[in-house]
């Protein structure tokens, strides 16, 4: 980690979270050992220039106190500029706390609502200890299977006009349960109710700065191993926000390994050295960032050529040449089911005995049986025929296929073809 990022807490508004706290000394140790450069910040947000010495600012919800509106604006500047904030509430939102941090917080699209969750199923020893398992795929949750966000408040998502989302985006990445219920003030009284995938964590890319807001400060408590910094995941999720807020990750980068085709990858290689790119990534990262901002295009050019590859083509006759035993074969007459009558009949009379008949069907049927299979007409289920039948009837039908095609994948492309897949 670079030695130059800088942090700061407040200490300005009768915060809870503070580095002497012995509450909070699992992760007061976590930041000195991350080498992160600590400040505190006593004097308020009056100042824009003081408040741009530090790469992030940890604020936890105000108590008995409120927000000033330079300091909000102040505040509001400095994420727009690039700045990053960590805002953390605690039970019953800024109602308990008698605080206005949701007129901060409104400005970057989320608000701390008015209560307490919990959950009737999946929680650690109290239900407003819930174990939280649903989280978006980001940075932040990498590698985060559960935690616990005990006594915690919900946040609450603004609606935003087409203009604020062009340098607003907002994003849930931690979600409570199905069995999550609540304990929320109404505006006269508290009352209880079922609130499943109720936002619990979220982010927010306000212009070209960022903001996380979680509502408890029990994730970062020394005093209980169940449910504060060191429960689950809980120090992980820490670590991962306070990183996404101080370093700009999407420069950075991800370190991966992909297979690559030989003959792609010396094409690339060479690319890199006659065009004196930088180095290989930058070949990959570019041809992704075309494919991402064409990807509809491409798409359709694909399917397009999907579609040719197994539409029906006509194709010169095969003149094909018939074994001596198939032309012996069809010199035998064939008998039709009215012949085998008669020589059944013929017999009758001549040893005055009666035979059952278990013969069925007519000339007519023998001709509609005959007709369909020169039309090609299939059964309902295609998994009816053997092999054999389903390519003869795509011989039939000038049906193209693939060498060695299994029964599967011959279905597959006779339904495509009939407009039935």
């Amino acid at each position: 980690m670079k030695n130059d990022i800088t942090v700061g807490l407040d200490y300005s508004h009768n915060n809870m979270l503070t580095l002497e706290a012995s509450s909070y000394s699992d992760f007061t140790q976590f930041l000195f050992t991350s080498a992160y450069k600590l400040g505190k910040i006593e004097a308020g947000f009056h100042s824009l220039e003081k408040v741009k010495d530090y790469n992030a600012i940890i604020m936890s919800i105000p108590k008995n106190i409120n927000l000033a509106p330079r300091e909000i604006e102040v505040l509001e500047e400095y994420v727009r500029t690039g700045g990053s904030l960590l805002i953390i509430g605690s039970q019953g939102g800024q109602h308990n706390n008698r605080t206005n941090i949701n007129e901060l917080t409104r400005k970057f699209g989320f608000e701390f609502i008015a209560d307490e969750i919990n959950d009737s199923v999946n929680y650690v020893n109290l239900q407003k200890r819930p174990l939280l398992t649903s989280f978006k795929p980001h940075y932040i949750t990498e590698n985060v299977k559960k935690i616990i966000l005990s006594s915690a408040c919900s946040l609450g998502t603004i609606n935003l006009t087409a203009k604020e989302e062009q340098n607003l985006k907002v994003e849930v990445l931690v979600r409570g349960g199905l069995n999550c219920w609540r304990k929320r003030f109404d505006g006269n009284d508290w009352i209880e109710e079922d609130c499943p995938t109720v936002p619990l964590l979220v982010t927010s890319e306000y212009y070209l700065g960022q903001v996380v807001s979680f509502g408890t400060l029990s994730i970062f408590s020394s005093l209980g191993r169940e449910y504060g910094f060191s429960a689950f995941d809980n120090d992980i999720i820490i670590a991962n926000i306070l990183r996404w807020l101080t370093l700009d990750i999407t420069a950075e980068g991800k370190v991966i390994t992909i297979e690559i085709q030989r003959d792609l990858f010396h094409w690339a290689d060479s690319v890199v050295k006659r065009k004196k790119w930088e180095n290989f990534s930058d070949v990959i990262n570019v041809s992704l960032k075309y494919f991402k901002d064409n990807y509809k295009t491409i798409m359709k050019e694909l399917e397009s050529k999907q579609v040719e590859r197994y539409q029906i083509k006509p194709e010169p006759e095969k003149v094909v040449k018939k074994k001596e035993e198939e032309k012996i074969i069809n010199l035998i007459p064939k008998r039709k089911v009215k012949d085998l009558d008669d020589i059944i009949s013929a017999i009758e009379d001549i040893s005055g005995e009666k035979y059952e008949r278990t013969l069925s069907g007519n000339d007519d049927d023998e001709i509609q049986q005959e007709e369909r299979e020169l039309i090609g007409e299939l059964p309902e289920d295609l998994n009816n025929l053997t092999v054999k039948e389903l390519k003869i009837y795509c011989d039939k039908n000038d049906i193209n296929l693939p060498a060695n095609s299994r029964k599967a994948d011959i279905i597959k492309i006779i339904k495509y073809v009939l407009g039935n897949d």
